[in-house]
């Protein structure tokens, strides 16, 4: 009875490894796909930023201005120019940033991916 006792243990510890090993490695892959899938758009985010730019007061407005208020208006336009430069630079190293974070999930569930698969693929053959 003992031994039948073992036998019986040792399958479920063998089927629950088994559902281990599928659970992970399918975890894996989906980040896997995952990470692929963000790190496309991210490469697009870099190559094609998207770049929102209002001005507040329409141009055929400054013909009607006095001129210290053509003067304040010339320097907002100064300042909102340099404000959608760097907004730009953020975005720019933002969309760097995310390409970098999702490459990285690639790296780290490719290789779990690999190990959990190999050792699936191994016990089968073992089992065969």
């Amino acid at each position: 009875m003992d031994s039948d006792s073992r036998k019986g243990d040792d399958f479920f510890l063998s089927k629950l490894r088994n559902v281990y090993l599928y659970l992970v490695s399918f975890v894996a892959l989906m980040m896997i796909l995952i990470g692929l899938i963000f790190t496309v758009q991210n490469i697009t985010d870099v190559l094609f930023p998207t770049n929102y730019y209002y001005e507040n007061v329409s141009p055929d407005k400054t013909s009607s201005m006095t001129e210290e208020e053509l003067r304040r208006y010339e320097e907002e336009k100064r300042i909102n120019e340099q404000n959608q430069k760097m907004n730009y630079q953020n975005q720019l190293t933002d969309s760097k940033k995310s390409v970098a974070k999702s490459v990285a999930v690639v790296i780290v569930a490719l290789p779990t991916f690999a190990y959990h698969w190999r050792k699936i693929e191994k016990e089968k053959k073992e089992q065969a």
